[in-house]
């Protein structure tokens, strides 16, 4: 079992850790403004929606998205918490310069309902990195079954294995 450190403080400068190699995990945790939260249920479920048709969207363009998920959580203060865990591949600062240049529109939909959103959204990276940093929560436990398989591994995995079941469904005709 792999278990990891608050995962914004891993950094290029740490990579000889071993937790810091392979998939890292990111979770973060901020209320939701007063009388958003019905707003951002809309929000996350157009979202849902279009995963669920299997449209191409902003977290398949990044690329190193492994899982992630978003959870309002009714009893996180006042008008609740949005809750966000990801697996990705690392470093981190490129992850999150990627959703600053791929999915900006995305994140302004969904934190614009939340307090302490930066004025100028994921545009302005350095106050959407501090945001997440200030926003996330240390790991007590990070398992991964797969610690070292990239996105872009995974998906050449399973484009050989359907290759292959068609090569064989093919000879058997």
């Amino acid at each position: 079992m792999t278990t990891t450190s608050r995962t914004a403080d891993v950094t290029e400068d740490s990579a000889s850790s071993p937790l810091a190699r392979g998939t890292q995990a990111l979770t973060a945790l901020v209320h939701i403004k007063p009388g958003r939260r019905e707003q951002l249920r809309q929000v996350l479920a157009t979202v849902g929606e279009r995963i669920a048709s299997g449209q191409p969207g902003p977290l398949d363009e990044i690329g190193t998205v492994h899982f992630a998920r978003w959870v309002i959580l009714p009893d996180y203060g006042e008008e609740g918490g949005l809750l966000f865990t990801t697996n990705y591949d690392p470093p981190w600062d490129r992850y999150i310069q990627d959703f600053a240049e791929k999915a900006p529109d995305s994140f302004q939909l969904i934190y614009d309902n939340c307090v302490g959103w930066p004025e100028g959204g994921a545009t302005d990276i350095e106050a959407f990195k501090k945001y997440i940093r200030d926003n996330s929560l240390p790991s007590d436990v990070y398992y991964r079954a797969y610690p070292m398989a990239r996105v872009r591994e995974v998906k050449s995995a399973l484009r050989l294995k359907q290759s292959f079941i068609d090569a064989l469904d093919e000879a058997s005709r």
